[in-house]
């Protein structure tokens, strides 16, 4: 009998389902957008009722266009978004929309901490630096905002936990990778801190059981068979958070390497043997769920968000194009991008539509185009965004060199890996080769093991991505362009100098 794994990525902009053999070959796969919700500025919230009809039907489709058998295959497991979370009462129904890791509200949840506990020793208990992404401002904001509502909360979910029993899972189950983005967990000792959580009120009932990827944590249940194409009684296994299960997908099981990942989120993870601290309390650091080691990141708020709001605001005759000769808006905003020569013609892109993160944190910085003049054509603009982009994730890769890190290799995943010219551009950027994987999809393929795991498919997490990960193409950098990629690289750091030294943010 053939058998085979679903992982399923519920990202942060839609729903992606795949279906593999056990030797990581795709078979079969779907996407569906959902939206965010906007309700302030800086808010950003999620609804069930958009995600959970769009995650089902995602995985039917990727089901049938397989053309398997569903009862061969094994497990379900999910990749989820950190640091997004929900409130449920005590018969688990969500009591309000989620709050997703962009939104950036708890500003005064942030003097409230500090009032506490020095930045210093909350980072050395939790590896959090203290940003308004993560979890613990959300919590203590929802608590001094809406007391009537955290008052009948049962519990505080990550979509981990929540997505998994949207499709038959009991009781309230989470991984490491997940709760670390709580920014109330011990990473060192992969449980929640129950000093933290005194310190800040929140109690440790209210939180999910933290355990290994590949547990299983329930069935697809009857009715939930009906909508997905999956067959009644199929395991459903604790997976990763998001990055954690691309990481995973990504091969990255050993010190040194690093993971590059360029989605709506974006950072870039070294793996480390020993828990490691960032000396200049910037990088996060949490557990690599299910291999026993650490990764330490520096991230992207936007990343290629950036580029898609670029292709929303301003790309109407691209996307109009696009249906009528059946391609994507974004091949034909590259056709643009590769007329023009690296530098962008002089046009900057800062991407921080959502504040900047990673080395740098700003709650406050803005996006920004900068150089623009009477000549500027579109093309230089949408070039602008993209080495934008790049030029931040230069900065995680930088950051993670000065704590001394060696990194061995680079692998690239996320949407801008399915991109030969940004490829070949970050790679030209960081002066090193850039690996990609042979199966894109990495944080599906990242969940699909933990499933694997879980159902016995494989021994362990290591044994998982030693048959299943393999590498594609290497784009090797090209020394021509290094000179214009590093002025360019020295004006984008210029310019955000020069607004947070003449306090434009």
């Amino acid at each position: 009998m053939s058998k085979y794994l679903v992982g399923i990525d519920a990202g942060t902009t839609g729903g992606k389902a795949c279906v593999f053999d056990v030797e990581g070959n795709l078979l079969g796969s779907d996407y569906r957008e959902y939206p965010c919700q906007y309700p302030k500025e800086m808010w950003v919230e999620q609804l069930a009722g958009d995600m959970v009809p769009a995650l089902f039907a995602a995985t039917k489709s990727a089901v049938n266009k397989s053309g398997i058998d569903p009862k061969d295959i094994q497990a379900i497991s999910f990749s989820t978004q950190g640091s997004t979370l929900g409130l449920v009462d005590k018969d688990g129904n969500l009591l309000r929309p989620f709050l997703v890791w962009q939104d950036l509200r708890g500003e005064s949840e942030l003097d409230f901490i500090y009032s506490k506990i020095t930045k210093e020793e909350y980072y050395k208990r939790t590896g959090d630096p203290v940003t308004l992404l993560f979890g613990s401002t959300k919590i203590l904001w929802l608590m001094h905002n809406e007391p009537e509502i955290y008052a009948k909360t049962a519990k505080i979910v990550d979509h981990q936990t929540y997505f998994m029993r949207a499709f038959g899972a009991d009781g309230y189950v989470t991984d490491s990778s997940s709760a670390s983005r709580f920014g109330v967990f011990d990473v060192d000792n992969e449980k929640w801190d129950s000093y933290m959580l005194d310190l800040l009120g929140i109690k440790e009932d209210k939180l999910a059981t933290i355990v290994q990827p590949g547990t299983i944590s329930g069935y697809v249940t009857k009715e939930v068979a009906e909508q997905t194409g999956l067959v009644e009684g199929t395991p459903i296994c604790v997976g990763a958070m998001d990055c954690t299960a691309s990481t995973f997908g990504s091969g990255g099981t050993d010190s040194g390497m690093s993971i590059v990942i360029m989605g709506t989120y974006g950072a870039c993870f070294s793996i480390s043997d020993k828990p490691i601290r960032d000396p200049n309390v910037n990088m996060f650091v949490k557990n690599n769920s299910g291999l026993g080691n650490f990764t330490i990141e520096a991230a992207s708020n936007t990343s290629a968000s950036s580029y898609r709001w670029y292709r929303d605001i301003f790309c109407d005759n691209e996307k109009f194009a696009a249906e009528l000769v059946h391609s994507d808006a974004y091949e034909l905003i590259n056709v643009q991008i590769a007329s023009v020569p690296p530098g962008a013609d002089g046009v900057t892109f800062l991407p921080y539509l959502q504040g900047r993160s990673g080395e740098k944190v700003n709650e406050k910085a803005r996006g920004s185009f900068i150089g623009m003049k009477l000549g500027t054509k579109k093309p230089a603009m949408a070039r602008a965004v993209m080495e934008g982009i790049s030029y931040e994730t230069y900065d995680t890769i930088n950051a993670h060199a000065a704590t001394g890190i060696k990194i061995t290799s680079v692998r690239l995943t996320g949407g801008a890996a399915k991109s030969p010219m940004w490829c070949q551009m970050l790679a030209d950027i960081f002066k090193m080769p850039v690996q990609i994987l042979d199966v894109a999809e990495t944080g599906c393929l990242g969940a699909a093991m933990y499933a694997g795991v879980g159902s016995g498919v494989y021994k362990n997490c290591r044994e998982a991505a030693k048959k299943v990960v393999r590498l594609g193409a290497t784009y090797q950098p090209n020394p021509g362009n290094y000179a214009a990629y590093d002025e360019a690289y020295k004006r984008y750091n210029s310019y955000y100098e020069a607004m947070v030294a003449g306090k434009v943010w």
